[in-house]
């Protein structure tokens, strides 16, 4: 990892446009400060619908991203913030986008509203002094995806500076690095739960993991936004259920704890949520009146995601001897989850010490994008031309 390295970080994965400026330093030890942290949120834009549109999405990153970018830079102090002040920017002579800017057309040809937001925008005129960018890549909602990815080439381009992808499920495993007063010891077993993906990871150093298992169907953040909508409740349906659990008994309805039990002789580390949702869905058909528990319900829910989660990540955890245990993604800030694993985790023979990120930085956030930036970079040469960056809405570990 570079001393000193100052990383603008975009991302654009979901539902989130999300900018981060972030120094990194520090190689065996990663440290880092935050510059600064600006996301911008379109629960309203979704909330209709009960869930993410992706192409909505793809508008108002669009709409969005030179207005955060710029807010970003200010807050910073890299761009002016009164007329002829200028603070760590490098001034260029003005070009029009016909000339020298002529790739950004092609760049953003299936951007155009963002195209007419960045020429209109100083962030033509004012490089930024900063030592790289950073854009998710993928996994996430490809239209949403693209629209960062471009964006990013488009700066890199018009700025001049080095871009580094980033895959958005390393990015939430990096999140824990920042916070004061962190030791981490190895091996490190993380359990990363978002709406798309749940995943369970063991590092054996900074620089090497691998996946242990993952879920066959849904996600447990899906799972959660599928039971609250069938119980009425309100999009962004897991934070709001989460809610609603605490006036609730979470003994109150045996809901299934899918393949919480090892096979014979063997370990069993992969998920699945689909038939949990399921269980829900015809206990609600067969017994329409339990609909006006809706608090049992949905602290029984919460309490058998919970069960599988925490049990699973006690196993691996104890299976490879780790002496610190992740929690990560948006799943990350439910509350039970946190207690749980904390609770289970001083059991264990190792006795791990259970890190969650800061509450801000446990949804989609640029922050971890650019800490994952620097990261990687410590690694390996990660550095890919704006030419040739593209989105991968699949992307694996």
């Amino acid at each position: 990892m570079l001393c000193g390295m100052r990383i603008l970080a975009i991302e654009t994965s979901c539902d989130e446009t999300a900018i981060a400026i972030v120094e990194a330093a520090g190689k065996t030890a990663p440290r880092f400060k935050i510059l600064s942290n600006v996301v911008s949120s379109q629960v309203k834009t979704h909330a209709p619908f009960g869930g993410v549109v992706p192409n909505l999405a793809k508008r108002e990153h669009q709409r969005n991203l030179v207005p955060v970018v710029i807010h970003a830079l200010r807050e910073a102090k890299l761009l002016a913030v009164a007329r002829g002040q200028k603070l760590g920017v490098r001034v260029r002579k003005k070009k029009t986008l016909t000339t020298s800017y002529l790739p950004l057309a092609t760049i953003l040809e299936r951007e155009p509203d963002l195209l007419t937001r960045l020429g209109a925008s100083p962030l033509l005129t004012h490089v930024p002094a900063i030592d790289a960018l950073a854009v998710t890549i993928g996994p996430g909602l490809a239209p949403a995806l693209w629209v960062g990815v471009n964006f990013a080439r488009a700066l890199a381009y018009a700025w001049g500076k080095p871009l580094i992808p980033v895959n958005h499920m390393e990015a939430h495993l990096y999140s824990n690095f920042y916070g004061p007063r962190r030791t981490f010891h190895y091996p490190i077993v993380c359990l990363t739960v978002s709406g798309g993906h749940t995943q369970l990871i063991v590092l054996k150093s900074l620089k090497k993991y691998r996946v242990l298992g993952e879920t066959r169907d849904d996600a447990a953040g899906e799972a959660f936004d599928k039971g609250a909508r069938l119980l009425g409740i309100p999009f962004p349906g897991g934070p709001h259920l989460a809610k609603l659990a605490r006036q609730g008994n979470p003994a109150a309805f045996n809901f299934p704890r899918p393949m919480i039990n090892p096979p014979a002789g063997g370990q069993n580390h992969e998920f699945s949520f689909a038939g949990l949702k399921t269980a829900l869905l015809y206990l609600l058909r067969d017994n329409p009146t339990f609909i006006q528990r809706k608090a049992d319900l949905a602290a029984s829910f919460e309490a058998a995601i919970v069960d599988v989660l925490v049990i699973k990540t006690m196993r691996a955890a104890r299976e490879h001897r780790a002496h610190t245990i992740f929690l990560a993604g948006g799943v990350a800030a439910n509350q039970k989850l946190r207690r749980e694993l904390r609770k289970q985790a001083k059991l264990l023979p190792t006795a791990p010490r259970v890190y969650a990120p800061e509450r801000n930085l446990s949804t989609d956030n640029a922050v971890m994008v650019a800490m994952a930036a620097a990261i990687a970079t410590s690694r390996r040469p990660t550095t890919v031309s704006w030419q040739y960056l593209g989105a991968d809405a699949n992307l694996g570990l």
